[in-house]
């Protein structure tokens, strides 16, 4: 079924072929080559397009833009049958690229770096399979300029189901190459990326294009050249591969990093502004407890016993010897309270003042934070308790908390999913607490146990 298949399919491209062939008359060669190269690469490209969004009448487009690059690379071959120098030959690749790139552009939109990462992953992946099969035939014994067949020589007939093999092969190499390397993520809007990615990208064009050109015209002369520069190109093409990967595994490292930078900034203009807030109600609890004392006798006792329970609820009274810490901790004590949730704390601030203002509040806020949301989805109000204990331990300041949890938590790159319905931001909480905690050498640990879910923080020795 597979082999009469392959034979009907392989039918169809020499009809194809022979038509082509009746078309394009002398300039047979040259005009399938360029044709090829476009459609390839084109195609190699079009599947690093998945960051990319399709532009308004994106079918139109491509049915306007292929007969017209179709024919402009008829055009080119015609040039490079007619004046067959090196020159001419490298300019007409060169314009192939062009045309290339003027495809994506037209049809997808993205950003100029975003289009160029697209651009070089799809031209270094042609180079991968566009050198793959006939390094096959050259390995076999085969000269791949007189044939296409990977089991004999040029005076033989082509059969169809080699022209389906041969097609098969580069295809299937392109779309192995696109689902190991094409972007997962977007890349961040920055300066160095897109410098990088541009010069990624002449380098690539001038490499594949200029290089690749000059060793097409003198490898025929020996066969180990011809095997050389063959391994050379598929090596370069995953070179360029692993490169672009990793410019967009650095960027979307970066784009976190800005993204925590920014949530410390927020943080530092929240520390402050809860501080001095936190300063004036402790003045104004200071006062009204004065005020009730001297009521006191002309209110009655449940009347005097409200009073009081409501200062206290804004009586900031945790001392841990650490200014900014005890900021922190009473700003979400208060949350607790809100949240019928009871906040045990014992908690020692001496042992972390070598953090600053904003990574202290961001740290314990976002620890506590979390917890908070955990305890959202619990019902009964004895398991809502938060336990926080911060101290030293061997000389290493450590952060431990634990609370209840419900329903299943999964992690995904060691960080507890969101529940949230807006996860744009997920896991930045978590993200932030161990960038804090990685920039002094210490560790962060998750875990659970049951329907506990447990977090340490250890951090060095400090000095």
């Amino acid at each position: 079924m597979l082999l009469r298949s392959m034979r009907e399919a392989g039918v169809m491209i020499n009809l194809i072929i022979s038509s082509i062939q009746s078309l394009l008359g002398t300039y047979i060669f040259e005009g399938f080559a360029l044709g090829l190269t476009f459609l390839e690469t084109q195609l190699a490209i079009s599947l690093f397009c998945n960051q990319l969004k399709k532009r308004y009448g994106f079918v139109i487009r491509i049915l306007m833009m292929l007969p017209a690059c179709i024919i402009i690379a008829y055009l080119l071959a015609i040039l490079n049958t007619e004046v067959p120098s090196l020159f001419v030959r490298v300019t007409c690749y060169l314009l192939i690229d062009l045309l290339n790139l003027l495809f994506l552009v037209v049809c997808w939109k993205g950003r100029l770096e975003e289009l160029l990462l697209a651009f070089s992953s799809g031209l270094a992946a042609y180079q991968v399979g566009n050198k793959f099969y006939p390094l096959l035939q050259n390995l076999n014994g085969i000269n791949d300029r007189e044939t296409l067949s990977l089991v004999h020589s040029g005076s033989s007939p082509i059969e169809e189901w080699e022209w389906v093999l041969f097609f098969a092969v580069r295809v299937g190499i392109y779309v192995l190459l696109a689902l190991a390397f094409r972007p997962k993520d977007r890349l961040a809007e920055d300066k160095r990326v897109r410098r990088n990615i541009l010069f990624v990208s002449l380098i690539t064009v001038a490499i594949v294009t200029v290089l690749v050109c000059i060793a097409r015209v003198y490898e025929g002369e020996s066969a180990a050249l011809t095997v050389v520069v063959k391994i050379f190109s598929i090596v370069f093409g995953i070179v360029v591969l692993i490169i672009c990967a990793g410019l967009l595994t650095g960027s979307e490292k970066e784009r976190q990093i800005n993204i925590l930078n920014q949530l410390m900034k927020q943080e530092k203009t929240q520390f402050e502004s809860v501080k001095a807030n936190m300063d004036a109600v402790n003045m104004r609890c200071h006062d009204l407890k004065h005020m009730i004392d001297k009521l006191e006798g002309k209110l009655t006792e449940s009347e005097t016993d409200a009073l009081r329970e409501a200062i206290r609820f804004y009586d900031a009274n945790i001392n841990t010897g650490n200014d900014v810490m005890d900021v922190v901790l009473s700003e979400k004590a208060i949350l607790c309270e809100k949240n019928g949730i009871r906040f045990s704390c014992m908690a020692d601030g001496k042992p972390f003042t070598f953090l600053t203002a904003a990574q202290t509040y961001s740290l314990l806020g976002n620890i506590i934070d979390n917890a908070v949301e955990a305890l959202h989805y619990i019902s009964d109000p004895d398991l809502k308790v938060i336990s926080l204990v911060c101290r030293e331990q061997d000389g290493c300041p450590v952060i431990e908390e634990s609370n209840y949890y419900v329903g299943e938590l999964t992690f995904r790159d060691g960080i507890p999913t969101t529940r949230k319905q807006d996860s744009g931001r997920h896991g930045f909480g978590v993200r932030s607490i161990r960038y804090i905690i990685e920039q002094y050498g210490g560790i962060l640990s998750l875990k659970t146990v049951d329907n506990m879910f447990f977090l340490e923080v250890r951090f060095p020795k400090q000095p």
